[in-house]
């Protein structure tokens, strides 16, 4: 059964992901001239829009559920993404709201101008990068690969066993070499006693 965090990572790719078609199906509308394909973009916008809701409010349950129960989760990043994420869906919503009082004001056979696509466009940018920095803080929460700090191979502990392992190998190496020294010492001292 899925639970709130699940829930929560399974429709937090939505946004990001929405953002980035409408984005894409309002320059192609700009660049083919074609109403249709803006107000698709428009409508596009509004969708993603209303799933940025249950994502938002399915993230303050996720973060209920991980705190304090996993090990492996960071959870210095849990604040932050959820700042973050209010002004996200706050900023996706006017987006979505502009959307569908564009398609309502320009519906049927009026068509979308230029100068509401283009604004359009640019708020849409901008929340496109919001969606994307809150999407990289609730990564960290659970990816340290993605973290600027160390990762659990290159810290401290790991380095040193590392080193140690490298100086038990010249430690052998060395060995084996004084040994192949004494051993051709000692051949040479009894090739002197045979003669």
């Amino acid at each position: 059964m899925m639970n709130a965090a699940h829930l929560h990572l399974v429709l937090n790719h939505f946004p990001v992901i929405g953002s980035a078609i409408a984005i894409f199906v309002l320059i192609i509308g700009i660049l083919k001239k074609s109403d249709e394909i803006k107000k698709t973009g428009a409508m596009i916008i509004v969708l993603t829009s209303l799933i940025t809701i249950p994502v938002y409010f399915s993230g303050e349950n996720a973060q209920a559920k991980i705190e304090g129960n996993y090990e492996d989760v960071d959870e210095e990043f849990v604040e932050p993404h959820e700042d973050f994420a209010f002004y996200s869906f706050i900023a996706m919503d006017i987006a979505g709201i502009f959307a569908l009082g564009s398609l309502l004001m320009f519906r049927k056979q009026k068509p979308l101008p230029n100068s509401v696509t283009y604004l359009l466009l640019i708020v849409l940018l901008i929340v496109k990068g919001m969606m994307a920095y809150t999407a990289n803080l609730g990564g960290k929460i659970h990816h340290p690969e993605i973290r600027e700090d160390k990762l659990p191979w290159e810290s401290g502990t790991g380095s040193v066993s590392i080193e140690n392992k490298s100086d038990k190998n010249n430690k052998a190496e060395s060995e084996s070499d004084s040994e192949s020294d004494s051993k051709k010492e000692s051949k040479k001292e009894t090739e002197k006693d045979d003669d």
